[in-house]
């Protein structure tokens, strides 16, 4: 997807209402669903345009239009491509999807049931000329996705419910439900708008129920072939969400290029004066160096490993349990690494940083919000963790194992095989849950950062950004490094001085490598936008007591 801009991303959206914002964001959706202009190939291949699109800076600055392209182009369209092959009278609503004249939505969860998918209750019985959905209790309703009607877009999801033939039931499937015409809801079918998520870009998010709808047999998009083995089916169903782990974290990976371009932009033009009268920049002060070098040296590091991710999307089946397995680890590692250096970078932009218009404040919660999503990273880091110890699969190994964080991950991993062979009763014990468990984020983050330092050697990352990223990842787990490396603190400090000396004159060159500045509009970047922001919100505060 070329880089490109659009007139709405130049809007003031801190001056909106939430209503207005969450328009603005179907609005923006729509547009780069023109720009990327994908095919049926792109989506069904993971092309790199595909790739591209979820990569592309724009979709930092306004995680609410993300989420909306990441349900709509990834798991709607994602999912109906699986049916349009066998099933050619869906291909007309797949092109107007891509074109963004309609919205998809994939309505998997319920509020009382989370990632039990298999818990399901909502219910599609099974009549001589179609289908009735209806949610059966209020712990069926559908969670989180924005299906509430938009003024000028019909919308319509893939609802996954419980198929009744005869009041047998055959499992979960996927019905292909229209929920709203422009401007109102599709009789029957309920959207009660959610509260406002703190800090976050708003959208309608909603609590979705259905009352009894008629569907056509054409609704159903299962494949009646897989109606016996119910566990394969689902999971055959919801292979996007594997592809969804993969490429959610892209906008994470840009949007910490941003707040360390943020980062370091602020402290080098924010002057601090001395007691004999010298004025210094507060990057002069190593309290404010570390959080810019780290997110800068963090930034680099997971964007290489990025590109590996998306090669991997292409290379390795989706239906292929190590992907599957690399997904997780790659979200894991990237949704941790980017908020930490997301909250530190924040603090040290003072009081201007807690502003949502400056970006890196709510680019936290956005991805606070994204680690939860397509899979929370702590139950599936539990999942993967626990196959790997009962040596279900294994994931490749490191390509180069002999540096001090591959070390570290196999370290770890020998730890908690050590104590799982320990317990009786194996990994159906009941210390499972008490030793092993709280490990398992662990064990799968330090995997991700022994893989994204790999790339990042092969890649060519500037050595001081390696060393940096090295720091970050001991500081993690400081006390296995002091056991087990003889790095203890006094150690860890001359590390991470000695790195930061190496990496500090190059900082400009670092921030202008990253091909992000022109897309960033937050006003503390620079003086002059910091004070038209100051002459704009003086003119409105007059115009507002007049």
């Amino acid at each position: 997807m070329p880089r490109f801009w659009h007139p709405t991303f130049d809007l003031r959206t801190e001056l909106l209402s939430p209503q207005q914002r969450i328009l603005l964001s179907y609005k923006r959706a729509q547009a780069v669903l023109q720009a990327s202009a994908l095919t049926f190939r792109d989506v069904q291949a993971l092309t790199p345009a595909f790739v591209s699109m979820h990569k592309h800076p724009i979709l930092a600055l306004d995680v609410g239009c993300a989420n909306i392209l990441a349900c709509h182009v990834n798991l709607f369209l994602g999912t109906l491509a699986q049916s349009v092959l066998r099933r050619p009278d869906l291909l007309p609503l797949f092109r107007q999807a891509l074109r963004g004249e309609v919205i998809g939505n994939f309505l998997l969860t319920e509020v009382g049931h989370g990632l039990d998918i298999m818990g399901l209750e909502t219910e599609a019985v099974k009549l001589d000329d179609g289908f009735i959905l209806r949610t059966p209790t209020d712990s069926a309703c559908k969670f989180m996705p924005p299906t509430t009607s938009h003024p000028d877009i019909s919308k319509v999801a893939i609802v996954f419910a419980r198929l009744l033939i005869e009041d047998v039931d055959h499992g979960v499937h996927p019905f292909l439900v229209p929920t709203s015409d422009a401007g109102r809801m599709r009789p029957g079918i309920s959207a009660v708008l959610l509260p406002p998520r703190s800090g976050a870009c708003p959208l309608d998010y909603a609590l979705t129920s259905f009352n009894n709808i008629k569907l056509p047999s054409s609704a159903l998009l299962g494949n009646i072939d897989l109606l016996q083995d119910h566990h394969a089916a689902l999971k055959k169903y919801v292979q996007r969400i594997v592809v969804g782990q993969m490429c959610v974290p892209f906008v994470a990976v840009t949007g910490l290029k941003m707040a360390a371009c943020i980062g370091v932009h602020y402290s080098l033009r924010r002057h601090v004066r001395g007691r004999k009268g010298n004025v210094i920049p507060i990057m002069s002060f190593r309290t404010q160096q570390l959080p810019m070098l780290y997110a800068l040296a963090t930034a680099y590091v997971l964007d290489v490993w990025a590109d590996e991710a998306a090669q991997a999307l292409r290379r390795i089946n989706v239906e292929d349990a190590v992907l599957e397995g690399m997904a997780v680890v790659f979200k894991t590692t990237v949704c941790r690494l980017a908020l930490r250096s997301y909250r530190e970078v924040a603090e040290r932009l003072g009081a201007q940083g807690t502003f949502g218009h400056n970006f890196v404040a709510q680019i936290e919660m956005d991805i606070r919000g994204l680690v939860i999503a397509e899979g929370d990273v702590t139950t599936t880091a539990i999942r993967l963790y626990s196959e790997l110890l009962q040596r279900k699969y294994t994931l490749p190994a490191c390509v180069h194992g002999d540096t001090i964080l591959a070390r570290h991950a196999r370290g770890i991993h020998d730890q908690c095989m050590h104590i799982l062979h320990s317990l009786p009763g194996g990994h159906r014990d009941p210390e499972f849950n008490d030793l092993l468990l709280p490990q398992c984020e662990r064990g799968v983050l330090a995997l991700g950062c022994s893989y994204a330092y790999s790339k990042a050697l092969d890649s060519g990352v500037a050595s001081p950004l390696l060393d940096l990223f090295e720091c970050a990842a001991i500081r993690l787990d400081a006390a296995w490094y002091a056991e087990n490396e003889n790095i203890g603190e006094k150690q860890r400090l001359l590390r991470e001085n000695k790195a930061v000396h190496a990496a500090l004159s190059h900082t400009r060159e670092y921030v202008d490598g990253l091909h992000i500045t022109e897309a960033i509009s937050a006003p503390i970047m620079h003086e002059a936008t910091w004070n038209l922001e100051c002459a704009i919100r003086c003119i409105e505060t007059s115009a507002f007591a007049e």
